[in-house]
Formats: structure tokens, C-alpha cells, sequence
């Protein structure tokens, strides 16, 4: 029995050594693969424009499938690669391969395009803020791997219905998914002249080869590189957690490209339990008195952005004195 026991432990010590080694030898591989990526893109840039300037952009599919269009068409006009992108509601968020002034023209063709579609749509958006002309340099892999999970964690943020693999608008939902879009779509090439006039809102250009379209857009798993930003993760456990984190992990970075600081209603709900026991000592922010609750709201809505409709759900405030509270805009 002790000899079986004995033995048991040796197996375990040497399956523990066999996980240390291939551990490292993944996170190896990804230092190898990181730099491997930068010798043949170039500098990686992350793309952002700020979306707590620039008012709505878009609302409809139709208007998310132009921008997701845009951006691949964009990419190829300025020879920017990408691994990531991301379309908001007013903002864009985009990684890409290249060099600095193809970052600046990747958006400048972004936002020409989109002023030429806002036109013919009966729309005037004002693109003043709608810039980045200091996009971030990533310099190591864990600033690549934090970057992308910042990125691809956005879409399902803003929009309560999705969650991170099946935002359609961005290459982020391909990552550690590619069973979601298995629509192999038709080659750039051989969709009909209308139809790349219409992407392109001007006259039709030549894409690359591997361009697809699909879904009334050019497929985001057909432009973005994402099969060389997942080898930046050591396996699909380490992009989930990065995904996941909380959102302290993201607070700083979303001041500093100027975006608003999103959380899910099981992000918030931490944080009001939190307030509550740290400024009037209740464990359950529902238990709290009406004058508390409403000092906990007004704190998460201005330095959490919660929503009107988190507040009620989180505090079990009645709407009407949330609508008193937070009145709803013009």
C-alpha cells in the first residue's frame, strides 16, 4: 500500500514537472511568435478613437456593416495589417501591423469614407474628434495580449444581448471560435461590380486575394489576421481569463484612449456592495435607506458610467427617482 502510494506521488511530481515544462515552452513559443510577427508587420499599433468626444455614429446593421467594410478597406488602401478590430456605436477600436503614417492614412480613408456615407444617408456627423493621431505603440507580448483582450472584450460591454464571441461587429468574435462563422462567403473577386461600389462608396477597387464577402460586409475573418494574434496567447484558458477579467484591470487603459469605463450589471453589482460597506457598513446594497442608495447611485453613474437602468437594477431604486436622478437626455 505505501510502496502504491509512493508511486502515485512520483507520478504526480512527474506530471507536475511535464505541465512546468510545456508551460514555459508555450509562453516560448509566443515570445518567439511575438517577435516573429513584429520582424514581418512591423510596429504594432493600437488604433482608437475617442468614443467619450464623438456622438453616435452607428445605429442600424446596415450602418455597422459599412463600418466593418470600412475598415478592411480601409487596411488594404493604407497596407495596414490587422489582428483586431472593433466597431462601437461612435468609436473604432483597430490593432494593426505597419507603421505610424499608415496608422494615421488607415484612418484618414476610414473617415472619408464615412463622411461620403453619412452624406448619401441623409446624415451630418461632425468627425472632428473622430481622429487618433497618437495611436499606442505595443512593445511586448504582454501588452499585445492585453491590448486584443481590451479590444474584443468592448462589443459584448455595450451591447447586454452578445457576449464576447458573437459580437458580429469586428474580427473579435473569431478568436478561440472559429466554429461561429462558418460562412465561407464569395471571393472579393467575384461579387458583383454594384455590390464593391457600394462597399467602396466610390469607385470599386482591387482587395487582396483572401477578401471575402458575407453577411452584407466584407467577413472580418477574411481580413483580420487573428489566427497570428491567438499564437499570442499561450492557449484559449489564458485569452478567457484575460477577456474576463475585472474591470480594474481595464479602468486605466479606457481613461487613457478616452473611452467610457463599461460594465456588465455583474461588474457593477461588486462595486455597489463594496460602496455600501465601506461608506455606511450594510452588506446588501438593497438594504440600504433611500438616502444611501442615492449617494451609491450618483457615485456609480459618474465615476462607474453605470447606466440609469443598472442603478434600478442594482439598487432596487424605484424609476422614477433614478428618472429624477439621471433625467433622460433631449
Amino acid at each position: 500500500m505505501h510502496l502504491i502510494f509512493a508511486l502515485r506521488i512520483a507520478t504526480s511530481g512527474e506530471r507536475f514537472r511535464m505541465n512546468e515544462r510545456s508551460f514555459g515552452e508555450r509562453e516560448r513559443q509566443c515570445e518567439r511568435h511575438y517577435y516573429d510577427v513584429c520582424r514581418r508587420y512591423g510596429q504594432l499599433w493600437h488604433i482608437s478613437t475617442p468614443g467619450n468626444l464623438t456622438e453616435t455614429l452607428f445605429v442600424e446593421d446596415e450602418d455597422f456593416q459599412f463600418a466593418v467594410s470600412n475598415s478592411a478597406i480601409s487596411a488594404a488602401e493604407s497596407g495596414l495589417v490587422i489582428f483586431t478590430d472593433q466597431i462601437m456605436g461612435n468609436h473604432i477600436h483597430t490593432l494593426g501591423g505597419g507603421t505610424k503614417p499608415q496608422c494615421i492614412d488607415y484612418l484618414e480613408r476610414f473617415t472619408y469614407r464615412l463622411e461620403k456615407y453619412s452624406s448619401q444617408q441623409g446624415k451630418f456627423l461632425k468627425l472632428s474628434q473622430f481622429r487618433c493621431d497618437d495611436p499606442i505603440e505595443i512593445t511586448t507580448l504582454d501588452m499585445m495580449r492585453n491590448e486584443i483582450a481590451y479590444i474584443n472584450r468592448n462589443g459584448y460591454l455595450v451591447n447586454p444581448t452578445h457576449t464576447p464571441f458573437s459580437y458580429p461587429w469586428g474580427s473579435g468574435s473569431v478568436y478561440f471560435n472559429h466554429s461561429l462563422h462558418s460562412d465561407p462567403g464569395i471571393p472579393y473577386v467575384e461579387i458583383p461590380f454594384r455590390t464593391k461600389r457600394h462597399l467602396c462608396r466610390r469607385r470599386a477597387i482591387e482587395m487582396p486575394p483572401g477578401y471575402r464577402y458575407g453577411r452584407g460586409m466584407i467577413l472580418p475573418e477574411s481580413y483580420a489576421l487573428y489566427h497570428e494574434g491567438e499564437m499570442m496567447f499561450r492557449d484559449a484558458h489564458q485569452y478567457f481569463y484575460l477577456l474576463t477579467r475585472n474591470y480594474e484591470a481595464y479602468s486605466e487603459e479606457a481613461k487613457r484612449l478616452g473611452d467610457a469605463i463599461l460594465l456588465t450589471d455583474e461588474e457593477i453589482y461588486p462595486v455597489a456592495k463594496m460602496l455600501a460597506w465601506r461608506d455606511f457598513k450594510v452588506k446588501q446594497p438593497s438594504l440600504l435607506p433611500a438616502n444611501a442608495k442615492i449617494a451609491i447611485a450618483r457615485t456609480l453613474h459618474a465615476d462607474y458610467h453605470a447606466t440609469p437602468n443598472q442603478i434600478r437594477r442594482v439598487l432596487a431604486l424605484p424609476k422614477e427617482i433614478v428618472q429624477q436622478l439621471f433625467p433622460p437626455q433631449a
